[in-house]
């Protein structure tokens, strides 16, 4: 919902209809313009009231963009993706959130404003690389995108010089997959403007989080050893590295009519 106040009401992204999401017919690497927001955990449901308002008021004024994926953290974080087809795309969301609000109605948007950040900590805005050389698409996926229901992100840094090395190992584990045909898919998202360019995250999916732990399970037996020396290989260039969980909200997404 990428709300940035100067010229928007809008965009998590990965992070998918979050964050993230497989692109799974077009193979080619992906921009988006990603927004974060932190959610007040006593407003939340006035958070989550707002932000399907948008989505309404947005499709209602025919926003003239062709979609915005969501997904939501259980802490309280929610990713918005917007596609970018270049930098350039940029400089031409002043005119498309501008007609659309004009449209709303600038007392409307107002007010709509004041309700929907008065229930966040905070918010932030970044640029995002889909790599398609650095992920994973199963064959024969064990869960459609679309079915997905639970997510997982891994976020970490890594020691800024390495940065060839830490691709070159995301390569090779693709390439582990591919080789084993593993019926689960992940995304690689590299940063590209925002946040520290020694950030990598990694998303996954999965019907529900059961499901998750067993085909992590079952895909580590398979894997064993070639997995555990490239997971060696990774660590001794990584700084930081968190996991959290979470699901799509394809409710606070939008698709253009």
């Amino acid at each position: 919902m990428l709300k940035v106040k100067f010229f928007l009401a809008l965009l998590t992204g990965l992070f998918i209809s979050s964050s993230f999401t497989l692109l799974a017919q077009e193979m080619e690497d992906q921009l988006y313009w990603v927004r974060e927001e932190v959610v007040k955990v006593e407003m939340w449901e006035q958070y989550e009231e707002t932000s399907k308002q948008w989505v309404e008021m947005m499709t209602g004024a025919g926003l003239d963009f062709p979609y915005m994926r969501a997904s939501q953290r259980d802490d309280g974080h929610y990713y918005y993706l917007l596609p970018l087809s270049s930098y350039a795309d940029i400089d031409k969301f002043p005119e498309i959130f501008g007609s659309a609000i004009e449209k709303i109605g600038k007392e409307k948007w107002g007010n709509f404003m004041v309700q929907n950040e008065a229930s966040m900590e905070t918010h932030k805005d970044f640029i995002v690389k889909w790599s398609a050389k650095h992920s994973y698409v199963a064959k024969e996926p064990r869960v459609k995108v679309e079915e997905a229901e639970f997510l997982h992100w891994v976020f970490f840094t890594y020691k800024l010089e390495k940065r060839k090395e830490v691709l070159d190992i995301l390569a090779e584990w693709k390439a582990l997959y591919e080789k084993h045909n593993i019926p689960d898919s992940w995304s690689t998202w590299l940063i590209e403007v925002g946040e520290t360019n020694n950030s990598i995250a990694i998303t996954e999916f999965a019907k529900d989080g059961a499901s998750f732990y067993t085909a992590l399970k079952e895909n580590q037996e398979k894997l064993k050893e070639e997995e555990e020396k490239l997971w060696a290989k990774l660590s001794a260039n990584v700084l930081s590295m968190e996991q959290k969980f979470g699901a799509p909200r394809p409710d606070l997404g939008f698709v253009k009519k």
